[in-house]
């Protein structure tokens, strides 16, 4: 019932690293095949033979595509080295984050491409425990980026960003791609003068993904959302803890399959904190669980992926 969001490790008074200590307690757990659990085991089963987590038919994996980009999208025969990576939940459940970040990407004219059979990025295997299939996709997702010339990645999710910055450098030895959020390449162009955008004179609460911020190496991705998000609205707050000590979303790991009670508990906390109509996140995770806590607690919040807003912003 972890949901490896970190949070601890910052309040941990004897700086022990406790989200560490948990997931390798679950890699103990699994090497003596006492887990995953049964669901775990389902969703791991679905990655493998379906290449996402949420039970997606791979057909409909670009359904979020828009209509007018279809007929002349190359795919991976566009020569470009950048792949816009869209993971699971911007492909599957939260389809307005994948194609407001294409939209975006398309409008500014930066070169990218996508891809049709879109691997996924292996994080929620290896925070189940089960390390030796989450390296095993670690190194064939590598080999298979590098056979379609991928330099760089920018991924919609946080979940991804996280195993491509963080876990592919670790287990893939030979991991040479750099690794960026969407938000950071949308505040690049629009210092670039590539990206323009109007107020639309709300008032929005921005929520930092444990995925996005404290979990990451060498980069944490706090300001360029907020410096966005200070050009479209009236009134930017966050919630009272923030960066580093943001609360979690209530749905890494698994929880919620586990124990839905514990997923709804934290998302209900978070939203108590929430003084604003609208609740915007960087991780599509995120915005799926809060839609999830908005529909069981009849909060009436609306919950939006930063690009889906930025682009209703575009001048």
């Amino acid at each position: 019932t972890c949901t490896l969001c970190a949070i601890c490790d910052e309040y941990c008074i004897t700086g022990r690293p406790i989200s560490k200590i948990i997931l390798s307690s679950k890699v103990k757990l699994v090497e003596r095949k006492e887990a995953p659990l049964e669901i775990h085991k389902k969703i791991i089963n679905g990655i493998i033979e379906k290449d996402n987590s949420v039970n997606g038919n791979p057909e409909e994996r670009l359904d979020w595509l828009p209509e007018k980009y279809r007929s002349q999208e190359q795919y991976e025969k566009v020569e470009s080295d950048t792949l816009l990576f869209l993971g699971c939940m911007s492909s599957f459940r939260v389809k307005k984050s994948a194609s407001a970040s294409y939209e975006l990407l398309k409008r500014a004219n930066y070169p990218f491409k996508i891809i049709k059979k879109e691997p996924c990025c292996g994080e929620y295997v290896y925070s189940s425990g089960d390390l030796a299939k989450s390296k095993e996709i670690f190194r064939e997702n590598y080999k298979f980026f590098k056979s379609i010339g991928i330099k760089r990645i920018v991924a919609t999710c946080g979940g991804c960003v996280y195993a491509f910055q963080n876990l592919y450098p670790k287990y893939v030895p030979e991991w040479d791609i750099e690794v960026k959020h969407i938000v950071q390449i949308v505040a690049e162009l629009e210092d670039q003068g590539k990206l323009s955008f109007k107020n639309l004179g709300e008032k929005l609460t921005y929520h930092d993904p444990c995925r996005v911020g404290r979990k990451l190496n060498l980069i944490e991705i706090y300001d360029e959302p907020r410096n966005l998000l200070k050009k479209v609205c009236n009134d930017l707050t966050t919630l009272d803890n923030e960066n580093r000590i943001a609360p979690c979303c209530g749905s890494g790991s698994g929880i919620r399959g586990v124990d839905s009670s514990i997923a709804i508990k934290i998302g209900s906390q978070l939203f108590k904190k929430t003084k604003t109509p609208e609740i915007i996140s960087s991780c599509p995770l995120c915005i799926f669980q809060f839609r999830y806590v908005n529909y069981k607690t009849q909060n009436n919040k609306t919950c939006t992926y930063i690009t889906d807003y930025l682009l209703k912003a575009i001048k």
